[in-house]
């Protein structure tokens, strides 16, 4: 468990979390928008089988976030971890709407890659978003990550093609 000044922290994802909204989160159109779980509803079973694999996997972690009430209202993860390339991407969400734009998606992600770093010996984070998703590319901004890249018209959104932004940061330029 890490904890946070302002009393949140964050904690391995656990089968409990299922019994919270987690769910909801997923079948929430503003909460999914820019993922991928919006598109292709899935069942609880799957969500079951996808904390058991993450709390089993050595390729990917994924901590739930938590207010100073204990309640579980996202997960930031690291995943794809590659042990010979040193890398992985980063995501998040925040499940529950009254504590999007608080900052608290930067101080877990900024713990989250430190331990990357620190702890899984890797070399470089990445993530990906939408080019119209201003939260996640504002995160990325505020994580010191570099844009590497444009994947043009190669998401499909509200009926129409858009661009994917891809970002980047190296062990080195995060403890700059």
């Amino acid at each position: 468990i890490y904890k946070f000044k302002n009393n949140f922290f964050v904690r391995a994802l656990s089968e409990k979390d299922m019994k919270g909204n987690y769910l909801e989160w997923f079948q929430d159109p503003e909460i999914s928008k820019y993922n991928s779980h919006g598109k292709f509803f899935k069942t609880e079973k799957y969500y079951k089988e996808y904390i058991i694999n993450a709390i089993n996997s050595n390729e990917m972690i994924v901590w739930a976030i938590c207010s100073p009430n204990k309640k579980h209202i996202g997960n930031v993860s690291l995943s794809h971890i590659d042990k010979i390339n040193k890398s992985a991407d980063l995501s998040i969400i925040i499940g529950n709407k009254i504590y999007w734009s608080k900052g608290i998606a930067s101080i877990v992600s900024k713990k989250l890659i430190d331990h990357g770093f620190n702890k899984l010996n890797l070399n470089r984070i990445t993530c990906a978003t939408a080019e119209v998703n201003l939260g996640m590319n504002l995160l990325a901004k505020k994580l010191g990550m570099k844009k590497e890249g444009l994947r043009r018209k190669s998401l499909f959104l509200d009926g129409k093609y858009i661009n994917c932004i891809e970002y980047g940061i190296l062990r080195s330029e995060f403890y700059k």
